[in-house]
């Protein structure tokens, strides 16, 4: 009985995450309310609190399963790697590429003034940590594996590698029709030169 009452708990979960997205695409993030979140999603207000505790706890929600998803993916592909460079190169164009699919362009050019104003630091901080947190595994490999240097401050570089990879996004994020292939490039660049610094 508890894993059928879980099951319904996370479609009704999808369900609200669903409605809130369609709603931020239609009306904008600062223009929806719980109420239109709710009356979309065809539950009630306090129901989508329940959930969510709030719209901008809808809206980390939207912005970590992309990126849990990429961390996931790319950590299960991190023995595949040689160089710390690829590694990098495919947790960030695998986290950016699902941001990119799940949230558009214009919806992007409203969250990220709010990121950059610091309006909204419990939900931006969530998520960044996600992205770090992928990072450090990839640095502990490397590290381990003799190919970066063991007194790495993994932490100190991961947050690095996140902090650039968001300036980055948020240059690309402004393109109406995000140019990945010139992404990739720039942060390949990028990590080339922080690895070439912490190798061995």
């Amino acid at each position: 009985m508890s894993g059928l009452r879980e099951r319904q708990k996370q479609e009704r979960r999808a369900l609200i995450a669903g409605a809130a997205l369609a709603e931020f695409k239609s009306n904008g993030f600062a223009a929806t309310t719980v109420e239109n979140i709710a009356n979309a999603a065809g539950v009630s207000p306090p129901t989508v609190v329940n959930y969510f505790g709030s719209k901008q706890g809808v809206l980390l929600a939207l912005l970590q399963e992309p990126d849990h998803r990429s961390i996931e993916e790319s950590s299960l592909r991190v023995r595949d790697f040689t160089n710390p460079v690829d590694a990098l190169c495919d947790l960030e164009m695998t986290v950016t590429g699902n941001q990119v699919k799940s949230i558009p362009a214009s919806l992007w050019r409203e969250i990220i003034p709010i990121w950059l104003n610091g309006d909204a630091p419990e939900v931006f901080r969530a998520w960044n940590d996600a992205v770090v947190a992928g990072a450090q595994v990839l640095l502990k490999h490397f590290c381990a594996n003799g190919v970066l240097r063991k007194d790495l401050d993994v932490e100190l570089v991961a947050r690095m590698i996140n902090d650039w990879a968001n300036i980055a996004f948020v240059r690309l994020a402004a393109q109406d029709e995000p140019d990945m292939a010139a992404h990739g490039e720039y942060m390949r660049k990028v990590f080339t030169v922080l690895c070439e610094g912490i190798a061995r």
